[in-house]
C-alpha cells in the first residue's frame, strides 16, 4: 500500500497501491530462452469504491487491448533481447565496450578544466571506481603496491566531439592529490589507436598527463599547489604542433602535494585532435575511435602516512597502450548531438546464429553436414589489406598479421595463409569450422611455422587475479605428421575433460611435409561446451568475445626459403585485446533447413530465417520460407516505430526466398522489419518480425 492508505475505510482519502508480478514463461509454453520472443498480451484494471452511503458504491473496469483470457485482440509484442531497460549494472549485454560521443557546435566548450558548460551535462558518461567492474571484457583495476586504498578511485568520464576533435572530461573525487614516481602518482595514461599509421594492427598513440615527479617527467609537479604535466610523444608544450595535437586543462578542489587538509578532487578536460590519428567523425556516417584510459591514484604520500599510503589504477577496457589491451569503441557522427533525444543503439559486432533446426554435426573435421553449407563465415588471408577493411567495427585496425623469423630470416611468402572460418551455436555448444586453402601443408612443433589455428574466447566468469579483467582462453588446433589433431592452450584440458571435441581432415591430393608436391589444404572442426568457459546452461546473456588466428608455414626444397606467417581476425592472443563483441542470437536461425515433414525448403508455416549479414553496411539479405504461394510485403520501422520503408516483394511460390534490403540512405542504428504474407484471395495472412542493425 502507498503511504496514507487504509483498506476498506471510506472515510479517508487513500493514495493507492502497487502490484508486482513475475511469471515463468516456461509455464506458458515457451522453451528456455523465450523461444521466438513473440508474446500476446492484454491488461485490465479493476476498480471499486465504497462510500458512506452504500447507494453511492460503484465498480469499473478498464482494459488495454483485451478484457479477458480469450483470443480477442491481444497486442502482438516482441520480447527483444537487444532492447535494454536504461541503466543497469555494467556487464549486462548492453555494449560495455562502446559509447557515443555527442556532437557539439564549435565555440560551445571552453577548455578550462571546469566542465560547467551545458553540453557536458548532456554528454554520455562512464563511471570508473577502484574495485568495481567498469565493463567487460577488458576493464579492471590493480593495486600498485602498499596498502589497499582507504580513499579508492571514484571518477566519471564524459565524451563529446567538436568538429574532428574529441573532448574528454575526467572528474575525480580524491581526498589526496599529488605527484610521485611512476605508478605512484595521480593522473591519466591513455591512447588512441593510430589509424593513420599503415601498420596493422594500428599502433597506439599515447597521451600522458599527470603529476609525475621523476627526472624524465617533471619534478616540479611535486611542488605544493602544482598542476599536472604533459608527457609522452607529444608532451613538449613549447612545440605548437604538439599543442595542436592535444591540450588539457585542470582544476583542483584542494591543494596538491599537501595532505594537511583533505582535498575534494580534481577535474581534467582534454581536447584530442582526431585528424592526425586518421579518424573523421565529421563524415555523414561518422567514425569509431579506438581508445582506452587508465586513471592512476596515489593517496597519503604528502607526507607519507605509514599504513595508509596506497597506489593503484583503474581503467576503461585497457590498462596500457600495448596491443594486448582492449579498447573502448567511441562512436560519433554529426547527426548525433547533445540534442538527440534517443541515441542510436550500438549493437553487436557479430551475430552468431542458432542451428536449432539442424542436428548437431559429427566433429570429424570433414565439414560435410548441411549446417556447414549455410553457416556464416569470415575469411582470413595474409597480405590482403582489402579483405581486412571489410571486417566490422574496429576490425580493420584491430586485426593484423605477422611474419616470424624462420632460420634467422624472413623469406618471401609465396603461398600466404588463406582460410574461411564458419561458426554457429546449438544448445550450449559453440561450433567452429575452418576451411584452409594451402599449397604446402606441414606439421612441425614450433608455432613460427606450423599449420593450424588459434581460436580465442574470453571466459565469462574467471578473471585475472591482478588486473580483474576477463581471462582469455586459447584453443589451439594443429596436427602431427600423420594428420592427427594436436591441441594446445586451454583446449587440451577441455578435450581431456570432455568439454570440447576436435577433428582434422586433409583435403584430397594433400600430403603432409612434402615440399615437392602441391597440396589443397585441410579442414578443422571444433566444438566447445560453453559451460566450460563460464556460461550457465542456456548461454546466459548470449554475449561472447571472440578472436581467431591462422597459423601458416611452408617448407621449400631450399631451407633458406622456408617461412611462417600469422594472420588474425580481431585478436592475436588470449588476452583482453580487442575481441569482437558477438551475440549468440537464438532468433537468428541458419537458413536452408528442412521442415518437420522433411521437404527441402518448404516449411509448414510462414518462416523467417533471419537476415545476413547482421550488423551490415550497406545491404543485407532477408531469408524467409513460404508454405504456399502468396503476396509478400516488407515493411521497415525505426526504433521509434515509424515506418521508413514499404516494399512489395510480389507473388512468391512455396519454398525458400530472399529479399535484399539496401540501407545506403539509412543512418546507423537498429531497425525492425515486418514480412506479411497474404494468400490468394486475401483470406489468410501471416506476419513475421525481425530485427537488423545498420553500422556505418
Amino acid at each position: 500500500m502507498k503511504p496514507n492508505t487504509t483498506i476498506n475505510n471510506p472515510a479517508d482519502v487513500d493514495e493507492g497501491f502497487y502490484i508486482e508480478l513475475e511469471i515463468d514463461l516456461t509455464h506458458l509454453g515457451y522453451p528456455g530462452g523465450r523461444g521466438d520472443g513473440v508474446a500476446w498480451l492484454g491488461a485490465l484494471l479493476f476498480d471499486g469504491d465504497t462510500r458512506p452511503n452504500t447507494a453511492d458504491d460503484y465498480g469499473n473496469w478498464t482494459w488495454w487491448f483485451k478484457e479477458r483470457g480469450n483470443n480477442a485482440s491481444p497486442v502482438w509484442a516482441y520480447m527483444d533481447p537487444n532492447t535494454f531497460v536504461p541503466g543497469g549494472e555494467p556487464g549486462s549485454r548492453e555494449r560495455a565496450d562502446a559509447i557515443w560521443a555527442r556532437t557539439v557546435v564549435d565555440g560551445t566548450i571552453t577548455l578550462d578544466g571546469r566542465l560547467d558548460e551545458p553540453a557536458w551535462a548532456n554528454a554520455e558518461s562512464v563511471t570508473l571506481q577502484y574495485g568495481k567492474d567498469a565493463g567487460i571484457p577488458g576493464s579492471g583495476w590493480r593495486n600498485e603496491g602498499a596498502a589497499e586504498p582507504s580513499d579508492p578511485l571514484d571518477a566519471t568520464l564524459k565524451f563529446l566531439v567538436v568538429g574532428n576533435q574529441l573532448y574528454l572530461g575526467v572528474a575525480v573525487k580524491d581526498s589526496s592529490v599529488g605527484a610521485g614516481l611512476f605508478n605512484r602518482f595521480d593522473g591519466v595514461l591513455m591512447n588512441i589507436r593510430n589509424k593513420a599509421n599503415p601498420a596493422r594492427p594500428a599502433p597506439p598513440f599515447e597521451y600522458f598527463y599527470g603529476w609525475v615527479s621523476e627526472s624524465w617527467a617533471d619534478p616540479a609537479t611535486a611542488n605544493i599547489g602544482a598542476l599536472p604535466g604533459y608527457f609522452g610523444p607529444a608532451g613538449d608544450r613549447t612545440n605548437p604542433d604538439n599543442v595542436a595535437l592535444w591540450d588539457a586543462a585542470t582544476t583542483v578542489a584542494g591543494i596538491t602535494n599537501s595532505d594537511t587538509v583533505p582535498d575534494a578532487g580534481y577535474t581534467m578536460e582534454f581536447r584530442l585532435n582526431l585528424t592526425p590519428r586518421g579518424y573523421d567523425v565529421t563524415r555523414p556516417e561518422g567514425d569509431i575511435v579506438s581508445f582506452n584510459i587508465s586513471i592512476y591514484d596515489t593517496d597519503w604520500q604528502w607526507p607519507v602516512i605509514p599504513g595508509k599510503l596506497s597506489g593503484n589504477r583503474t581503467w576503461l577496457q585497457g590498462p596500457f597502450s600495448a596491443f594486448l589491451s582492449n579498447t573502448v569503441r567511441i562512436h560519433a557522427r554529426p547527426n548525433v548531438t547533445v540534442n538527440t533525444p534517443v541515441l542510436p543503439e550500438i549493437g553487436p559486432e557479430l551475430i552468431v546464429p542458432n542451428a536449432v533446426n539442424y542436428p548437431a554435426p559429427t566433429v570429424d573435421g570433414q565439414l560435410n553436414e548441411a549446417v556447414w553449407q549455410y553457416a556464416p563465415s569470415f575469411d582470413v588471408r595474409f597480405g590482403d589489406d582489402a579483405l581486412r577493411e571489410t571486417y566490422p567495427s574496429i576490425g580493420p585496425i584491430a586485426s593484423g598479421q605477422f611474419q616470424p623469423e624462420v632460420g634467422g630470416g624472413r623469406a618471401a611468402v609465396l603461398d600466404p595463409g588463406d582460410a574461411t572460418f564458419k561458426y554457429f551455436f546449438k544448445d550450449d555448444m559453440l561450433y567452429l569450422g575452418v576451411d584452409v586453402r594451402d599449397g604446402a601443408v606441414i606439421a612441425v612443433d614450433t608455432d613460427v611455422q606450423w599449420d593450424g589455428i588459434r581460436f580465442m574466447i574470453n571466459d565469462r566468469v574467471e578473471r585475472n587475479l591482478e588486473d580483474h579483467d576477463l581471462v582469455g582462453r586459447e584453443f589451439i588446433v594443429r596436427f602431427d605428421a600423420a594428420g592427427q589433431p594436436v591441441t594446445g592452450g586451454y583446449l587440451t584440458d577441455l578435450v581431456a575433460a570432455g568439454g570440447a571435441s576436435v577433428g582434422v581432415t586433409m583435403k584430397p591430393n594433400t600430403t603432409i611435409n612434402n615440399p615437392a608436391d602441391v597440396d589443397e589444404g585441410f579442414y578443422l572442426e571444433l566444438a566447445i561446451d560453453l559451460k566450460q568457459v563460464g556460461y550457465p546452461a542456456g548461454r546466459g546473456d548470449g554475449v561472447i568475445f571472440l578472436g581467431a588466428l591462422l597459423f601458416d608455414g611452408d617448407t621449400r626444397p631450399n631451407p633458406a626459403d622456408d617461412y611462417g606467417n600469422w594472420t588474425w581476425w580481431f585478436k592475436e592472443r588470449g588476452n583482453s585485446a580487442s575481441p569482437v563483441w558477438a551475440y549468440m542470437d537464438p532468433n537468428t536461425v541458419i537458413t536452408g533447413v528442412k521442415d518437420h515433414a522433411g521437404v527441402e525448403g518448404v516449411p509448414e508455416v510462414f518462416t523467417l530465417y533471419g537476415n545476413y549479414p547482421n550488423p551490415f553496411n550497406p545491404s543485407t539479405t532477408i531469408s524467409f520460407g513460404m508454405p504456399e504461394a502468396g503476396l509478400v510485403t516488407l515493411k521497415v520501422f525505426d526504433v521509434l516505430g515509424r515506418s521508413v520503408l514499404v516494399k512489395e516483394l510480389g507473388m512468391k511460390s512455396a519454398g525458400k526466398h530472399e529479399a535484399v534490403f539496401e540501407a545506403k540512405d539509412f543512418t546507423s542504428g537498429a531497425y525492425f522489419y515486418r514480412l506479411q504474407m497474404t494468400a490468394p484471395g486475401g483470406k489468410k495472412q501471416s506476419t513475421l518480425y525481425g530485427r537488423m542493425m545498420v553500422i556505418k
